[in-house]
């Protein structure tokens, strides 16, 4: 169980910090559960968000260590993007990736978009917009972590991952 104070990661909101530990703030008081109450820390346009203590559906977690991060920062020229071998499957494949909110996943996720939007962009199509909507969450659970754990702001952790994304292009 977590304290207040603790900095957690709750499934693609991101890092939130527990704010306060009750009973159920819903229903007529016949709900004895104990929720969490999390203040997304990287979203300040986000609500408060209540989940019970022993959530099941929801990943919640730790943090990755700052060691972790700065592992992951270095192994992404070597993460390799996700293979697709169904078109009609993507949807859930992404769906599925993100949802573990394992970082090497984002970073999957991320490549496999990239590596589309170079290839439409060559025939001149428009990048689905599911593919969009998957690649900002993963940009943005990936880059709100990494953030919080490194100490820096959101946009540095983005020219980083940019550079190691890209680095023949970033050395341009």
């Amino acid at each position: 169980m977590y304290k207040v104070g603790d900095r957690i990661v709750y499934g693609n909101s991101g890092v939130c910090e527990v704010s306060e530990i009750r009973t159920s703030p819903f229903g007529n008081g016949t709900d004895d559960r104990l929720f969490y109450v999390l203040e997304p820390v990287n979203d300040t346009t986000a609500m408060t968000i209540y989940t019970p203590v022993d959530c099941d559906n929801v990943v919640i977690r730790d943090l990755v260590t700052k060691k972790e991060a700065l592992a992951l920062l270095k192994s992404i020229p070597d993460i390799d993007p996700l293979e697709i071998p169904v078109e009609k499957e993507r949807r859930e494949l992404y769906r599925v990736t993100v949802k573990t909110t394992d970082l090497v996943d984002y970073v999957r996720v991320i490549k496999t978009v990239s590596e589309r939007r170079r290839v439409f962009k060559k025939s001149r199509r428009r990048l689905p917009d599911l593919d969009n909507d998957f690649e900002h969450t993963a940009r943005n659970c990936l880059y709100g972590e990494l953030a919080a754990v490194l100490g820096v702001d959101r946009d540095e952790i983005h020219r980083r991952v940019c550079k190691l994304l890209e680095p023949a292009e970033a050395a341009k």
